[in-house]
């Protein structure tokens, strides 16, 4: 059975956990990610700034990373732990987030960069000892300690500059 990419539209079987070109989290049944009416939104342009999405409450939220520089939004997905990186040849230990068709590698980004854990009432964030940091609304953290996270706080790895949206669709 094939499994379309919420976030690039590429066709996959059902198999595969994540995008093999956008690293983007795949639906699977029964995991409560949507993959229709947000991919359209995408891709039809109805989703390009984040004043137009509104604040929502953490619970049973799902996380989307908002990519700054080319306006392109990740559907990560719910409650648990996700770290974000990038995907070297040769690597052992794959982030669940790939961010190297974004041009992770020369904005800085680490291949095990930071932690985000998504709970029912909050969300937090951890650097994991990236070689170049990283920053929350300009704040820098102290590499291995959680700091709160907030719906649309824009987070710095590197040089790559996202937005951590909460909500639905």
């Amino acid at each position: 059975m094939k499994v379309t990419c919420p976030n690039c539209g590429l066709e996959q079987t059902k198999k595969d956990s994540f995008c093999s070109r956008c690293g983007a989290k795949l639906a699977q049944d029964g995991d409560g990610v949507p993959t229709r009416g947000f991919a359209s939104a995408v891709k039809t342009g109805r989703l390009k700034g984040v004043a137009q999405l509104p604040a929502r409450k953490l619970v049973g939220s799902l996380l989307n990373l908002h990519l700054l520089r080319t306006g392109e939004i990740l559907l990560i997905g719910g409650i648990g732990e996700y770290i974000i990186g990038r995907v070297s040849k040769g690597q052992s230990v794959l982030p669940d987030v790939d961010l190297e068709p974004y041009q992770a590698y020369k904005s800085g980004v680490s291949r095990l960069h930071a932690r985000i854990k998504v709970e029912s009432q909050s969300m937090w964030i951890t650097d994991l000892g990236s070689a170049n940091g990283t920053r929350v609304n300009d704040q820098k953290l102290t590499p291995h300690q959680e700091f709160p996270l907030s719906n649309k706080d824009v987070v710095r790895l590197g040089r790559m500059n996202i937005q951590a949206l909460v909500g639905q669709d």
